[in-house]
This record gives C-alpha cells, sequence and structure tokens, in this order.
C-alpha cells in the first residue's frame, strides 16, 4: 500500500471516528448479548443433563424396589408350590392380600403345561386358561435356567387389565419343569413417579427393555408410550453399546426437540430413559435473551443518537478544517498559490524537463516589487496590502494556463514557466510582467507607481531540483535588484560570487558567536482576558561592525546551512531563561526554535541544562517551532516535541497557516499554543471573510485545548476583534516593539503600574 493510499485510509478514519467507535461499542454490546445467550443455553443444557441423571437414578432405585419386591412374592410362592402345599396355595390365592400390594395387581400359577391353576382375578375358583401361548410360559420352558422373566406390557386374560408379568420357573417333585408362577406389575405404578419428585424441570420417563419395548412410562407427552418399540430410534443402538449416556433427539410430528439421558438398571435387562423438551430447557434462557435484546435495543438507540450528534459536530469540524486547508495552499491576502503550491508545480515542471520534454525546459521567476516599503512606510499596511493584492491581479492576467503565479510572502511573487519556448520567450515575458505593474495604482487617494524586479533561472540547466532553482533565481533576483531596478536579471555562473559574500558572513557570524557580539530582543504577549503581560518572545539581533543590523531572516538562514544554528541556538536559550528568571512568576518567556535544531540529538538536554543553569522552571518556557519543522521525519519530531513536554516546557506552533500548515499536525504533535501568523490580522476589520478565517482558525485551535496568540497586532481594532473572537494573548507593535533586556524589567513595571491606575 503507497503512502497517498495510507493518508487516505487515515484521514478517512479520523474523520469516521464517531461511526467507527459507535459501531465497536454496538457491535461488543451485541456479541455479550449473544455470548450470555449462548452460555445460558449451555448452561441450562448442562443442567438438564445433570436434572436426568438425577431423574435416572431415582427412578432406577424405584425400579429396583419393585423389582425386588414383586420378586420377593414370586420366590415365596414358588416355595410354598415346591414344599408340596399346592392345593392349600390354590385355594388362598383367591383370598389372600398377603401377596398384593400398590405394585402386585395379580398372581397366579400355570401348571407345566401352561394351564392357570389359581390367580387372584376373577371368578373362583377360576375357570382353567391355557396360556402356554404366553412369552412369560415360553421363556421358563425353554430354559432350564433359574432366572426372573419380565415381560412385555400384556392384557391379562383374567384381569382384562394392561400389565407387566414377571415370572419364574417352578420344579417338579422329579426336578423337572414344573411351571411357573407369575406376578403381574400395573406399569402405570412408575407413572406416578415424577409426581413424587419434582427436580425443578419437567421430564418423560420410561422403562425399556433389551428388546426395545417399553415396559412403563410417566410424566410429560414425549411420544413414546407404554408398549411402544424403540428398536428403529437412535437410543436402541446405544442401548445395545451398553453405555450410559445423553444425546438429543429430533422432535417428530410437531414436537420440540429433547435431551435424552439413557441409564442402564443395575442387574436387570431394563434401560432407564429420561427425557426433557429442549422448549423446557431453555424456556428461562429465552426469557433472559428477550430482556438482553430489550435493554440492548435502547442502548443501540442511544449509541445510535451520540453517534449522529457527534457526526454533526464532526460535519462543524470539517468545514472549518476544510477553510483552514484551503488557507494552507493560499496567500490569505492576495489568494494566490503559496509557497506549498509553488515548491510542488516547480518540481512536476522540472520532472517533465528532465524526462521526455527536456529540450523544451522549464523556468522560473521571482518577482520583488520595487518600493513597496516606502508605500508600507508613508501610507500604512493597509495601503501595502491594498497595493499587493492589486499587483497580484494585473500579473495573473498578463499570464496565461502555462503558469503559475504564487505570492511568497511579503512583496515577493513567483511565476512557473511549465513549458518554455525559448530563452527570449523569457525576456519577453519579463517585460510584459514589468510594463503591466509599472503602470500607476490608485490606492485609496492616492497614486502609487512601483514596477517588479525579475529574477530568472532555467531549469534544469540552472538547477534540477526545487532548491538548487530557487538559489539561481534568487541570486538573479538579488542581482536585479543591485543593478537595474525595475528590470529583470537571467540567473549565469558569475553569481555565484554572491556565494563568497555569503562565506564571509558565515565567518562573521562565527565570530560574533565567539565574541557574543550578538542580542537578545523581547517582544511582549498581552493576555486578552486579563491585560496582563502574559510572555515575551525572544528575537535574536546582530549589529554587523561593517554593516549595521543584519536581518535575523538573513543570518539565521546562514546558521542553518553553516551549522552554527547549534551554537545560536544554545545562546539564545541560555541567555533568554537566565534573563527570564528576574520575571515575574506569572510571565514566560517564549524561544524559537530552528528546523535545523529539531534534528539535533541533544535538543532536549540542552534545554534541559539552560533551565538548571538558570534556575527556571519549566513551566514559564514556551518553545516556538514553524511548521516547516514538522514537513519532514515527522516520527523523530514527534518523539522530541514529546520529550521536551515531559521536561514541563509547553510548545506553540508560530505562523499557523503561512504555507505549510496541515490539520494533521495538531492532531499529531502536542502543541499547547498556536501562534496566528500577521499575515491573518493585517486584514481584520476589512471583510467578514478575514475575520471567518481568523475565527476558523482560533475555533479549530480551541476544539484541541490550544492556546491562541495573535501576531502582529497594530490598531485598537484588530486588538478588539481578535478578544471577540476568543484569541487568548496579542502581540504586536500596538503594545510594544522588540526592547533590548535591559528595557524589560521597565516595561513590566510601567505596564503594572497603567493596569493599576486603570483599575
Amino acid at each position: 500500500m503507497n503512502r497517498t493510499a495510507v493518508a487516505a485510509w487515515t484521514r478517512m478514519a479520523r474523520r469516521q471516528t464517531a461511526v467507527v467507535v459507535g459501531t465497536s461499542i454496538v457491535a461488543m454490546l451485541w456479541l455479550g448479548v449473544f455470548y450470555k445467550d449462548f452460555s445460558d443455553r449451555a448452561d441450562a443444557r448442562h443442567d438438564a443433563k445433570h436434572t436426568e441423571q438425577a431423574y435416572a437414578v431415582m427412578f432406577e432405585e424405584s425400579v429396583l424396589r419393585a423389582i425386588g419386591e414383586i420378586d420377593k412374592t414370586l420366590l415365596y410362592m414358588r416355595r410354598l408350590l415346591e414344599g408340596g402345599n399346592q392345593a392349600e396355595l390354590y385355594a388362598n390365592l383367591a383370598t389372600t392380600h398377603d401377596l398384593l400390594s400398590d405394585i402386585i395387581v395379580q398372581v397366579a400359577v400355570l401348571d407345566e403345561h401352561g394351564i392357570m391353576r389359581a390367580t387372584n382375578a376373577g371368578p373362583q375358583p377360576p375357570p382353567p386358561k391355557d396360556l402356554s401361548d404366553r412369552p412369560h410360559f415360553k421363556a421358563h420352558l425353554t430354559n432350564p435356567d433359574d432366572i426372573l422373566y419380565i415381560g412385555t406390557p400384556l392384557v391379562g386374560r383374567a384381569s382384562n387389565h394392561m400389565s407387566v408379568q414377571f415370572s419364574r420357573r417352578v420344579r417338579a417333585v422329579d426336578g423337572g419343569f414344573g411351571g411357573v408362577v407369575v406376578a403381574s406389575l400395573d406399569p402405570f405404578h412408575f407413572a406416578s413417579f415424577l409426581d413424587r419428585v419434582n427436580l425443578g424441570s419437567p421430564a418423560s420417563v420410561s422403562l425399556i427393555g433389551e428388546d426395545g419395548v417399553v415396559r412403563a412410562d410417566g410424566g410429560q407427552d414425549d411420544g413414546i408410550h407404554l408398549g411402544d418399540s424403540v428398536v428403529d430410534l437412535p437410543v436402541y443402538a446405544l442401548m445395545m453399546a451398553g453405555h450410559d449416556c445423553a444425546l438429543e433427539l429430533k422432535g417428530k410430528n410437531g414436537q420440540s426437540d429433547r435431551v435424552v439421558a439413557l441409564h442402564k438398571v443395575d442387574g436387570q435387562p431394563l434401560w432407564v430413559m429420561v427425557s426433557i423438551f429442549e422448549a423446557d430447557i431453555f424456556r428461562d434462557a429465552n426469557a433472559e435473551l428477550a430482556l438482553d435484546s430489550a435493554v440492548g435495543l435502547a442502548l443501540t438507540l442511544l449509541i445510535i443518537g451520540v453517534v449522529v450528534k457527534l457526526q454533526r459536530i464532526e460535519g462543524r469540524r470539517r468545514a472549518a478544517e476544510a477553510e483552514v486547508t484551503r488557507s494552507a495552499l493560499r496567500d490569505p491576502l492576495t489568494d494566490l498559490p503559496n509557497r506549498r503550491v509553488l515548491q510542488s508545480e516547480l518540481k512536476r515542471a522540472l520532472d517533465v524537463a528532465c524526462g521526455s520534454d527536456a529540450e523544451r525546459g522549464c523556468a522560473l521567476l521571482l518577482l520583488d516589487l520595487d518600493r513597496f516599503k516606502v508605500v508600507n512606510d508613508t501610507l500604512g499596511h493597509a495601503a501595502g496590502d491594498e497595493l499587493l493584492v492589486a499587483v497580484s491581479r494585473r500579473i495573473s492576467a498578463a499570464l496565461g494556463p502555462d503558469y503559475l503565479l504564487a505570492r511568497l510572502g511579503g512583496d515577493e511573487f513567483a511565476v512557473v514557466v511549465r513549458r518554455l519556448n525559448g530563452q527570449p520567450s523569457l525576456s519577453a515575458l519579463a517585460e510584459r510582467l514589468g510594463a503591466t505593474t509599472s503602470q500607476p495604482f490608485d490606492i485609496g487617494q492616492n497614486r502609487v507607481v512601483t514596477g517588479l524586479s525579475i529574477g530568472i533561472a532555467v531549469g534544469p540547466e540552472d538547477g534540477k531540483e526545487f532548491d538548487d532553482l530557487m538559489v539561481a533565481a534568487d541570486l538573479a533576483l538579488y542581482s536585479a535588484k543591485a543593478s537595474a531596478r525595475g528590470g529583470h536579471v537571467v540567473y549565469n555562473r558569475s553569481m555565484k560570487e554572491l556565494l563568497t559574500q555569503r562565506h564571509q558572513l558565515e565567518i562573521d557570524l562565527r565570530q560574533a558567536l565567539k565574541d557574543e557580539a550578538l542580542s537578545l530582543y523581547f517582544q511582549p504577549s498581552i493576555s486578552a482576558a486579563t491585560g496582563r503581560i502574559s510572555s515575551f518572545e525572544a528575537l535574536a539581533r546582530w549589529r554587523h561592525p561593517m554593516h549595521g543590523f543584519i536581518s535575523p531572516a538573513v543570518f539565521i538562514a546562514v546558521a542553518e546551512e553553516t551549522g552554527l544554528i547549534g551554537d545560536l541556538g544554545r545562546w539564545a536559550m541560555r541567555e533568554a531563561c537566565s534573563a527570564a528568571k528576574d520575571w515575574p512568576e506569572d510571565i514566560r518567556v517564549a524561544v524559537n526554535l530552528s528546523p535545523v535544531q529539531l534534528r539535533e540529538p541533544g535538543l532536549v538536554a540542552m534545554v534541559a541544562a539552560a533551565l538548571d543553569a538558570a534556575g527556571l522552571p519549566a513551566r514559564r518556557l514556551e518553545i516556538e517551532i514553524t511548521e516547516q519543522m514538522l514537513l519532514d521525519n515527522s516520527e523523530h519530531n514527534h518523539h522530541v516535541l514529546q520529550s521536551l513536554k515531559d521536561l514541563g516546557v509547553s510548545i506553540a506552533m508560530d505562523d499557523f497557516g503561512t504555507g505549510y500548515s496541515s490539520l494533521n499536525y495538531l492532531h499529531a504533535f502536542p502543541f499547547d499554543r498556536v501562534k496566528v501568523d500577521q499575515a491573518f490580522v493585517a486584514k481584520l476589520g476589512q471583510g467578514s471573510r478575514h475575520t471567518a478565517l481568523v475565527r476558523a482558525v482560533v475555533d479549530l485551535a480551541r476544539s484541541f485545548g490550544m492556546a491562541t496568540t495573535a501576531e502582529g497586532v497594530e490598531t485598537a481594532e484588530q486588538r478588539d476583534i481578535l478578544m471577540g473572537l476568543g484569541c487568548t494573548d496579542i502581540q504586536g507593535y500596538f503594545y510594544a516593539r522588540p526592547m533590548p533586556v535591559s528595557d524589560v524589567v521597565t516595561f513590566i513595571t510601567h505596564w503594572s503600574e497603567k493596569e493599576t491606575v486603570a483599575a
């Protein structure tokens, strides 16, 4: 996956955070409901199997007691017969109640031919009945072993009732077969078993012989009844395997599925089968599921409501983000593309020029507006801004689709010629632009005459990379401004003489650092809420012994290019912390970091050492970085910034929105403050669009929990608008210009006295 796809996915994920989180919560909620239902059903099934086992064991005990009672009766009757008291037994069977019970409903004696000789049922004396065809007679006739035979349910010929016959063999006097004694069991005796036992779940119980015929049944109707055969059911195969087990049976004829337990009756050719319908097993689980689902539905609706509300908030935030993002690609004053767009377009043009279209080439024109400082100084910044807007419109009108016009800042513009049609065309273009801007401009009540100085570099011969071509065009512009104001100069290699001068400047700067010839000036920021001084920004100044004050933009750029920025940064940090220790405890000091410094491995240790040496609490130090620092190596930068935060210092993003800003940085880096660039502030009071732009920056910073400082405030109107927009702090000439360290304490004292008088 390429970087573009990753970036697109990241942006989408960030914008849909509420939806993703809400969906995840709902998914986990319903997974929890379903998992609980699954667990409840597993527990219910487990409990049902335990219940069935308990039923089976108790039923087995009841069956064994009944069989034992019946067998004792049979053994007693056989003993009487084999003792020679047959006549007495025959006579007493009709009247005795000793052999009967609630289990045994009939007793009888069959002779060796299967003729019933005596019974307690029917008329007395009973008429002889031939029962030689009955299974309980045949079983002993053919089997000489002394066994207790348990028959299948039959309708008795004497009693005319359904019963199960238990029988034993009787020996004749000669030791041969002498007949059988029979005791009939009421099979419905066991039907009352479940009425006497309640283990919490409705169940059915069946007593099944090894032949598969049901001897007794009771409880709820499970479709298996007295006298039925289970040979064709899965339970019979399991019975034949001889193991106690539990299984699930599919329901028939509209009945629900059942959980069935099989249990072998100890010492008897019988099996106990206990079954419970799944509808009964899962009744409580279904009720719990209904309740949990109702709660889950309510919570789901609540979460959806919250997500919808968050989406609306996110929509408003994205609108503000879109406005700031647009401003990150456009100059806020002229609405031209900014340096970031210029860099992208020029790189693309160079790629084409170095490739298949190399013979055509491309070009870069750097434009500097002549006498602009005079306009600013005499007519004011508002007039200067109006002039810049008018110039940008004229230049745009003079260019075609093959050109890109961008504003670099101040009075500097750049033009990218994407497809070059020879060197003469460049000179013609430069002359056309010069002529366009040489015509007078009506600025308010004043007529302003200006012009352009233009430096031209051709790619790829003057440079194959963006920075190389910019340097070449900059050298040409410098030459144009120095020798032919209002004209244009094409770069040539002799201009590298300027590099020699730059080298000399490096030597002088190195010596100045060694001699501590640089100084720090401080400009205050005022709290919009309290009117008190909140901080001073430390600004490096260099008075050259021959050239006077050197612009910080010049000597700091030299320091960055030559590696002196480390020494310069350490000096500035040390001096700023040392100066701030003498200020009131509630006033911070702000120190700027160069992008080069951020890449130095010892930066965090250097800051900590400066704080320790001055005895300054870390909370009173604020470090300002520009957006340019975050363009490369963001992972390293994030680590360094977080390490600085861990020291206790605060981090501010300086010049926000001037060409490199990306809202991703506000997400990714631990900023405490955003400084609104003076280019945004300068147009306040001149239209709602400019106010809306600053409001978007302030609101966006507030949504991230960050303070805001407006730079370049020069009028009371600008101050009042910024205070109304909720800007935290205000900095600019309206309050004070940068001052040497010797004047800071006096300024603080006078400011405090002014606050006291105002109070």
